[in-house]
C-alpha cells in the first residue's frame, strides 16, 4: 500500500494515510471532512558523486559489513 500525503480544504491540517487500491479520499482525523486533497510529496538524497565510495564498509549500524559493489 503506498502511504500518500493529504491536506484538509476544511481546517487545513496535513496527515499521511496509507491507502489501498480500493480506497477513495480518506476523512481527515482532525475534523473529520472528505475535502481532503492529495499533496504531491518531496523527497531528497544526499547522494553525490563519490558519496558510495567514501562510506562503504562504514557503516556501523548494521551488521551487512561490506559497502556498495
Amino acid at each position: 500500500m503506498p502511504l500518500y500525503e493529504y491536506k484538509c480544504g476544511q481546517c487545513g491540517h496535513k496527515f499521511e494515510k496509507l491507502v489501498t487500491a480500493s480506497e477513495t479520499v480518506p476523512e481527515c482525523p482532525a475534523c473529520g471532512s472528505n475535502e481532503c486533497e492529495k499533496l504531491f510529496s518531496a523527497f531528497s538524497s544526499n547522494i553525490g558523486q563519490g558519496s558510495l565510495s567514501s562510506t562503504a564498509g562504514n557503516c556501523e549500524g548494521c551488521s551487512g559489513g561490506g559497502g556498495f559493489t
